[in-house]
């Protein structure tokens, strides 16, 4: 099928044209076209990765809508037009017979939410965060902000489902490993921290790969740290893991072996006077581990579909909750950039700010010593 364009000749707004630019205009109404399509792709992503779809055809094979509806225990008429809006937009092949498939590389982004590729997370943000809109709005208007509690329960589990999915494949293999020394002196034993701790999967993890360890874990949503208590108690180590609502700001107490932020300094209401908390939480020899987002030292330098993304959520989430915990200008997900960064590292004491790796096209992962 033969897909409709916009032209100047159908669009032309009554009266004269001025100095409008037709061509400009149909361009970029084209474009927005082409935006409000992939939004609609995204959120049928989402429910694809929620109700099994893509689950299903990635392990079961090629289905009709009927078929498909039958395998996952939907609704036929719902999964028909959920497959003709995928298979429009090629993320879905449709054959002669009406079956449709998941190519690989869909496969391996959306169909496998345990493998190294899954990507639907993604796309679970999207209706989470779209469901406070009417609070952002409110926000702009008045300057309030949003509590994480504000939020939907689906936003918090979509992001502890990223975690699980990440962090087991690299937080111990990956970054622990790739500091000299630390794996030696977390086998020995000592403190460990971490700062905005989410559901405690870090935490769980080192407590499961060092027995001798000692962890706290700090967040102030309650949500969270009941869900981290749970998971702890499930994996056996909730007798040397504690999880805390205080303020890390406050709270962290001297002589630790290692802290862990992990794509949460941003978030702080403060995040100077939090890293010279950290700074004079550690023992001689501790490490400070810190994944920081990749923002931009001289904005919209790296303008493009990433950093549109970022600050599309940062508008959305962190933005909202930073002036809701008290910030009066929240650092937002990109407002630490590596010039900014490396500043308040150095301004809190750190002697040692050391580029580790990127872990992603959205993060850069540091080592900093006292």
């Amino acid at each position: 099928m033969n897909q409709p364009t916009l032209t100047s000749e159908a669009q032309q707004p009554p009266g004269p044209p001025g100095q409008l630019d037709m061509s400009a205009l149909m361009a970029f109404m084209q474009r927005f076209v082409g935006d409000v399509s992939a939004a609609g792709v995204v959120v049928m992503c989402a429910l694809g990765s929620r109700l099994g779809l893509f689950a299903d055809l990635a392990r079961s094979g090629p289905a009709t809508a009927g078929e498909l509806a039958r395998r996952t225990g939907n609704h036929e008429r719902y999964v028909r037009e959920w497959a003709l809006a995928l298979a429009s937009a090629a993320y879905l092949t449709r054959d002669a017979e009406g079956r449709y498939a998941l190519p690989p590389g869909p496969a391996a982004a959306l169909g496998d939410e345990n493998g190294p590729f899954y990507m639907g997370d993604m796309a679970q943000l999207v209706p989470a965060l779209s469901a406070v809109l009417d609070g952002v709005i409110e926000g702009f208007r008045t300057g309030s902000g949003l509590h994480p509690e504000e939020y939907p329960a689906e936003l918090f589990e979509t992001i502890w489902h990223k975690d699980a999915n990440r962090l087991g494949k690299v937080l111990v293999p990956q970054w622990v490993v790739a500091v000299d020394g630390l794996t030696e002196q977390l086998t020995v034993g000592g403190r460990v921290a971490q700062v905005h701790c989410g559901d405690g999967r870090a935490l769980i993890l080192l407590a499961q790969a060092f027995p001798k360890l000692e962890l706290v874990g700090y967040d102030p949503v309650e949500i969270n740290v009941r869900r981290a208590r749970a998971e702890a108690a499930a994996a056996g180590v909730a007798d040397r893991i504690r999880f805390s609502t205080a303020d890390p700001a406050e709270d962290l107490d001297g002589g630790l072996a290692l802290v862990l932020a992990i794509d949460v300094l941003h978030e702080a209401p403060d995040p100077a006077a939090l890293l010279r908390r950290i700074h004079d939480s550690l023992q001689s020899h501790g490490v400070f581990l810190l994944l920081a987002t990749n923002g931009e030292d001289v904005p919209l330098a790296g303008a493009g579909p990433v950093s549109s993304m970022l600050y599309a959520i940062s508008t959305l989430q962190h933005v909202p909750q930073g002036l809701a915990a008290g910030a009066a200008d929240p650092a937002g997900l990109m407002g630490l950039p590596p010039a900014l960064l490396h500043r308040l590292c150095e301004e809190a004491g750190f002697t040692t700010v050391e580029k580790l790796m990127e872990p992603s096209p959205f993060n850069t992962l540091y080592e900093l010593r006292a």
